[in-house]
């Protein structure tokens, strides 16, 4: 063996420090196959006067070793990691956009997991966030708006009170309404469903006692079948009419 390197035109060409470059180009890190590469180089130009002895081998293939270990490892890990995503609400960020849903399943191909929502594939480390299993409920399923509309006996007319009955798969079919738990007749409700907003007939607030504020109670009907109580409310003013006997 030689340790003596080629002169090519010139220059010296150290076919060791070639190889190495080819190894690592595009990477910016030592990985097992780099770290190989430099073993081999290092026993063929070692000083035939100086060998190493058997024990650094031993002692640097230990090294290989661990460190293919590790970065299989390190794989592993990240795929395990993604098959406990199935089933759970994420979060992805991906240079163009960000996507939340549920993970339906998780495949690998190489050393790459990857996600699927909605049909569509996301690589499993582009997940930022795991949310809680109500998060898209609350997000997009049917919500009631703090409010307080006011019914006055003196100028009579139907309230209105801004509702969502929900978005993005999370829809309410229709909705229920009760004033201080008494259900009120759908005859007397109508709904925009561009404006969001529920409209109470005044028929169904006669008999309201003026001087009150009477909680709103909205029952919809969506799969999570969503109940909001209190957060609208109708202020009772004027002078309520008399019936005669």
């Amino acid at each position: 063996m030689s340790n003596i390197a080629q002169v090519v035109d010139g220059s010296v060409k150290d076919t060791a420090v070639e190889s190495m470059k080819k190894v690592t180009r595009g990477t910016t890190s030592l990985g097992k196959d780099a770290f190989l590469q430099l073993l081999v180089a290092q026993m063929q130009y070692q000083d035939p006067l100086e060998p190493s002895s058997d024990t650094e081998w031993i002692a640097q293939l230990a090294q290989f070793s661990s460190l293919e270990e590790m970065q299989n490892m390190s794989s592993t890990l990240s795929n395990t990691q993604a098959f406990t995503m199935v089933g759970k609400t994420v979060q992805v960020t991906t240079d163009s956009a960000t996507v939340e849903g549920v993970v339906d399943y998780v495949s690998v191909s190489g050393n790459t997991s990857y996600v699927n929502i909605n049909g569509a594939q996301y690589k499993a480390a582009d997940v930022k966030a795991v949310l809680g299993d109500n998060y898209l409920q609350e997000k997009y399923g049917p919500s009631v708006a703090e409010q307080t509309a006011t019914f006055d006996y003196d100028h009579t007319a139907d309230i209105k009170l801004a509702v969502s009955m929900g978005q993005e798969g999370y829809e309410a079919n229709s909705l229920y309404l009760a004033i201080d738990g008494n259900l009120v007749d759908t005859d007397y409700l109508s709904y925009d469903k561009e404006k969001q907003i529920l409209t109470i007939k005044q028929e169904a607030l006669e008999g309201l006692e003026p001087g009150r504020s009477y909680a709103v109670t909205c029952i919809f009907d969506d799969k999570a079948e969503t109940t909001s109580h209190g957060k609208a409310n109708i202020k009772v003013v004027g002078t309520k009419p008399t019936t005669g006997v």
